[in-house]
């Protein structure tokens, strides 16, 4: 009798030990993927450098997955295996498209710019010096250029084409290694990439391996990053979802906060292994020139997504669509979920945007000769 008691009260135990530990297991992880060499994903490398898991999230174990292109981990968002992901909303849109395998949303505007961190034209560096960015554009007909193929680039280029009636004579899709081996091999005569790889070849910070020629000024074209999420994470652990967001805002307002920018730097070198901190600074803070279209600001982090950032996202998506790149003419209509973003903000009394950066000039370049 007291045997099967003991047993009774033990099993008991045990059930409940499970019961508990069950749901607090799955609540306490979850995977970002993220690239250390895109310029509109390093907050997860701050995220890391100033410890603000355990601020935010503490007891939660966070994997982080490390890729060169959003597609490398879209495929993984898609089967459930990492919950966060960062991307420019071309990649963006394409991935939450795919509602018939999974619902994932945009639900934080990481960056905007006019056309200055993701929509970079480069070109060798013995071209013409072009007086305006759309001389520099016609330039590249008949010429052979390349972009990696689904990228906030891609667009650009592809948009430029339409524009100026550009027909290259190759169009090729290489991605960001091939891109830099192929200028330095004197295969290619342009490029549309992003930031920091453009500083990295480019004359103003790298290499010089290529120029910055135009950027997407020169079509009205903005730059617009994304923090996406699948929508199980958002509604089933909502406050993992909301705890990352709070990462992620710190780590965006200490990149944004000029005291920082040296030590912001230093932390995402450390993730971004091979890439020249001159380039990182540079991708972040430099001032693109005017002749390619450079202006001030640089690039603001609405965070939110207010009127502005809401047209480009539905901009982008009827160009997608038009190129077959989506499927159906209108967007999900729960694409843009920034409710929990706009919680944040408010608990710490924000508004939007929550920073800018105005660029400044190369030759300010704190890390240029290191």
């Amino acid at each position: 009798m007291k045997k099967a008691m003991v047993f009774g009260i033990l099993a008991l135990l045990v059930a409940c030990l499970a019961f508990n530990a069950g749901p607090a297991s799955a609540a306490e992880s979850f995977t970002v993927g993220w690239q250390p060499y895109y310029i509109d994903s390093f907050s997860p490398a701050v995220i890391q450098e100033l410890g603000l898991l355990k601020k935010y999230l503490p007891g939660v174990e966070v994997e982080f997955q490390e890729a060169l292109h959003t597609a490398v981990y879209s495929g993984r968002i898609l089967a459930g295996r990492v919950q966060v992901g960062y991307g420019a909303v071309m990649p963006g849109n394409i991935l939450c498209s795919k509602r018939e395998t999974a619902d994932v949303r945009e639900v934080v505007a990481t960056s905007f710019s006019n056309g200055m961190r993701c929509s970079l034209m480069m070109a060798r560096p013995d071209a013409p010096d072009f007086t305006n960015p759309e001389e520099a554009m016609k330039w590249l007909n008949g010429k052979i250029v390349a972009s990696p193929r689904g990228s906030c680039a891609d667009q650009f280029m592809r948009m430029a084409f339409e524009k100026f009636g550009v027909k290259p004579a190759e169009y090729l899709n290489q991605s960001i290694e091939i891109i830099a081996t192929n200028f330095r091999a004197k295969k290619i005569d342009g490029s549309a990439v992003w930031e920091p790889t453009a500083s990295r070849i480019g004359t103003l910070a790298g290499e010089g391996v290529a120029k910055i020629i135009a950027c997407g000024a020169v079509l009205n074209n903005k730059d617009l990053g994304m923090m996406m999420m699948r929508g199980d994470f958002i509604d089933n652990k909502p406050e993992l979802a909301k705890g990352w967001i709070k990462c992620d805002m710190e780590a965006e307002r200490f990149i944004l906060d000029p005291k920082n920018h040296e030590k912001a730097v230093e932390m995402i070198a450390k993730y971004a292994v091979g890439m020249p901190k001159s380039a990182i600074w540079f991708g972040l803070y430099g001032k693109i020139p005017e002749a390619a279209g450079g202006t001030t600001p640089k690039t603001t982090v609405p965070f939110i997504f207010d009127d502005e950032v809401k047209k480009n996202a539905n901009e982008v998506w009827d160009f997608q669509f038009k190129q077959k790149l989506v499927g159906t003419e209108k967007p999900p209509a729960n694409i843009l979920d920034d409710h929990l973003a706009r919680e944040v903000l408010k608990e710490a009394g924000l508004t939007s945007p929550i920073g800018q950066i105005d660029g400044v000039p190369a030759d300010k370049n704190p890390f240029k000769k290191k």
